[in-house]
């Protein structure tokens, strides 16, 4: 039945998707030839003991399973490697949908203890404010422990910011269906009145969710839809004085539009600080953002390099893509060695990561979250690494991402192997197939699971979650007026 984006019960929805998967064996057969050529993480997770293959094969084993079964377990398999870069995105029906409850969560610090609040509401009983103490009679705490397995997350904080993330905002491309209809909330008002309300889960497709609730669109994103670039900036007001601050909400695009926008950007930001803020910053081009460091320091910039894994799919893509050709000698040399990654090769050329050179010689602090990933945490790397400024996280450690990733469909390109060809209304595969090194006094050290340790930790506070940042930027406010 066609559907028209037109939100439905989650039961409805469950009963429109059951029914038998023809070809389930395929698709793990093609999940298993992928993670075992491609996947460069592999050897990692099967030294501490969570082999996939293994899970994929006796996954083939278990008798006939309907639809939702298998791909929840299929679901399942990529969860527990950890790794937000390596993933199965389901097909339709799953594919355009979201299960959704009508608000929005974020999380703030208070008296040592976590706490949930909404942050957006499209219901009349629930406030902006109101603090949640259970869900169907089980205390937040626990909630979000259940959440954490089927997240992505290379570390703990990055699993628990991305449980709270999608609470109430669950793509079913990436995640299960939530296990309940409805749910029970108790809650407490900033006024201290308490209520209970119950909300059903309800399912619908982006467009809709983007039309009826543009601010919160994505299941918790915090950053500024529309901007140019992928930036926005302003200045803000300390007990310090007044810096300047760029939000950098993605790495996408062109890098020479990129590059010009921000260093308009930083025309204009005072000479005393800027605040760089990445925490929401979750993808993007790798290039764009190593030859982003240039623009804060006289100093040369050294790109951080990249391992392929030796396999037999490897080794044939250095030799017959033109692309990769920089790669081949390190893989041939590898392979004939017997180890079991090549030597590390830099994807941004050593000439473009330096070829703008500086462009503010002010001091310069940068935000990072458990949600800073990929791209935002090369860049993190990169900014401790080469000294230019100091770090403020509202986490321990940022996600953990420090791979490249390529989908499915172009290692099918690439490689010509029919086992990789996308199978018709079957799931899409994305798999990180070079890890990335820190440079350096941190040479050699991975960025995965590991991701960038702060120079100065501030846990989130009310007034953060509410009064946009007003505690953080006072921090950052703080650590820049030392700088200078």
């Amino acid at each position: 039945m066609e559907r028209t984006g037109t939100p439905e019960q989650l039961a409805s929805f469950l009963e429109r998707t059951r029914g038998s998967e023809p070809g389930g064996g395929e698709v793990l057969d093609q999940a298993r030839e992928l993670l075992e050529q491609a996947y460069v993480h592999l050897p990692d997770n099967q030294a501490s003991g969570l082999d996939p293959l293994s899970l994929l094969a006796a996954l083939q084993r278990t008798p006939s399973l309907d639809r939702v079964q298998l791909y929840r377990e299929l679901l399942a398999i990529f969860a527990r490697l950890g790794d937000r870069h390596t993933h199965c995105s389901l097909p339709e029906p799953f594919a355009s949908q979201i299960a959704f409850l009508p608000f929005l969560v974020g999380e703030f610090h208070e008296r040592g203890e976590r706490q949930l609040a909404v942050l957006h509401s499209a219901m009349g009983v629930l406030e902006r404010g109101d603090v949640l103490l259970s869900w169907n009679g089980a205390a937040m705490a626990e909630v979000i422990g259940r959440q954490l397995e089927w997240q992505h997350g290379a570390n703990p904080e990055a699993r628990h910011a991305k449980a709270v993330q999608t609470l109430t905002f669950r793509p079913l491309a990436l995640m299960p269906p939530p296990e309940e209809e409805s749910v029970v909330l108790e809650c407490v008002s900033a006024t201290g009145r308490r209520r209970t309300v119950r909300v059903d889960w309800r399912v619908t497709d982006a467009a809709w969710l983007s039309r009826h609730f543009s601010s919160f669109q994505q299941g918790a994103s915090m950053a500024e839809l529309g901007q140019e670039g992928g930036i926005s900036s302003r200045r803000v007001n300390t007990s310090k004085g007044a810096f300047g601050y760029i939000r950098v909400n993605s790495f996408l695009g062109r890098p020479e539009p990129f590059l010009e926008h921000f260093s308009r950007a930083l025309e204009d930001m005072p000479r005393q600080g800027v605040i760089l803020d990445m925490r929401s910053c979750e993808d993007g081009i790798v290039q764009i953002g190593e030859r982003l460091l240039q623009l804060f320091t006289p100093r040369r910039i050294q790109p951080e390099p990249f391992q392929f894994r030796v396999t037999a799919l490897t080794l044939d893509l250095v030799r017959s893509v033109p692309a990769l050709a920089g790669w081949r000698e390190a893989v041939e040399r590898a392979a004939a060695q017997g180890r079991t990654y090549s030597e590390a090769l830099p994807l941004t050329p050593e000439g473009e990561a330096n070829g703008i050179g500086q462009k503010y010689a002010g001091a310069v602090v940068l935000l990072t979250s458990a949600l800073t990933y990929s791209t935002a945490e090369m860049f993190a790397a990169g900014f401790q690494d080469h000294g230019i400024g100091q770090v403020v996280g509202s986490a321990a450690r940022t996600g953990g991402g420090g791979a490249s990733p390529w989908p499915q469909s172009m290692l099918f390109k690439l490689s010509g192997r029919a086992a990789f060809r996308p199978l018709p209304g079957g799931p899409l595969f994305r798999v990180a197939v070079r890890r990335c090194q820190r440079v350096h006094a941190q040479a050699g050290t991975p960025l995965e699971r590991e991701g960038v340790v702060p120079d100065v930790l501030h846990l989130p506070t009310r007034a953060d979650l509410f009064e946009q940042d007003r505690d953080l930027l006072e921090v950052a406010g703080q650590v820049l007026s030392r700088m200078q």
